[in-house]
């Protein structure tokens, strides 16, 4: 059979759309709150750009693939525009938000919401059930310390990026480190690719196609991971989309 790139990019396009077809298939309706975004970040004020927030995402996937602590960001430009809600303070707001999605992974339930409202210049960190109430300090200390000091300089992407990274470290007992292993496998399906290309055009079919082969599975696996990022936007169970957790009221909340 003879070898045509332009089939494989065929194979490789159809694939693609199958896998994304199944993450992102029906929603949830969240209504009167905030739609979520497929992911971890839900960005409606538009504070964060495009690689920002991927770096976001990046980092609480790591987060819940190795503490399987299920950490939320959202941001809305004002309460007010979410009528139906519980809207008439950021606590009473954010606890329904984090109800819900449903934040959090059971049994444990141990999910927290980081939630900015710029209109309303206030900010939440929300709890799940797990930590009761004597984390609030803890929380606190990030929102006074960290994240309101940047929102009063009008820096949110500083706020945000920081106030996240506080959160990763206190809540789920980690430091985010960059994943590296997504970069190894582009890498190396790009060589493999690259190779059986080479080794066809020169007569070795044998050791072409099993490169050809080697580059499929990494381009499998590639799509696996975008898959796992983009699973959050599904039909889950319990009272959300999310890992079926709720609030247990907990939390910190801040103004600028």
């Amino acid at each position: 059979m003879k070898f045509s790139l332009s089939k494989l990019c065929l194979f490789t396009l159809i694939l693609t759309s199958l896998f994304l077809q199944q993450a992102v298939a029906e929603k949830t309706d969240y209504a009167p709150y905030p739609q979520p975004d497929a992911g971890y970040v839900t960005d409606h004020a538009d504070l964060l750009s495009t690689d920002e927030e991927l770096r976001l995402e990046r980092w609480l996937l790591q987060v819940e693939e190795k503490s399987n602590v299920e950490i939320i960001v959202v941001t809305i430009n004002a309460m007010s525009n979410y009528d139906g809600s519980d809207n008439h303070s950021i606590e009473s707001f954010a606890t329904a938000l984090f109800d819900t999605y449903g934040i959090g992974n059971m049994p444990k339930n141990d999910g927290v919401l980081l939630l900015i409202s710029r209109g309303d210049r206030k900010a939440r960190i929300e709890l799940g059930q797990h930590y009761g109430r004597h984390r609030d300090n803890d929380a606190l200390r990030i929102m006074q310390g960290v994240i309101t000091p940047e929102f009063k300089r009008n820096d949110y992407v500083a706020g945000i990026t920081n106030g996240t990274e506080a959160i990763i470290e206190e809540f789920a007992g980690m430091k985010v480190t960059f994943p590296w292993y997504i970069v190894w496998v582009g890498l190396a399906a790009l060589a493999c690719l690259v190779i059986g290309i080479s080794c066809i055009r020169s007569g070795k079919r044998g050791w072409g196609y099993v490169f050809i082969g080697l580059a499929i599975i990494l381009i499998l696996l590639a799509f696996y991971l975008l898959r796992e990022v983009l699973k959050h936007s599904n039909t889950a169970g319990g009272s959300g989309g999310f890992g079926g957790g709720s609030s247990g009221g907990g939390g910190a909340t801040g103004s600028w």
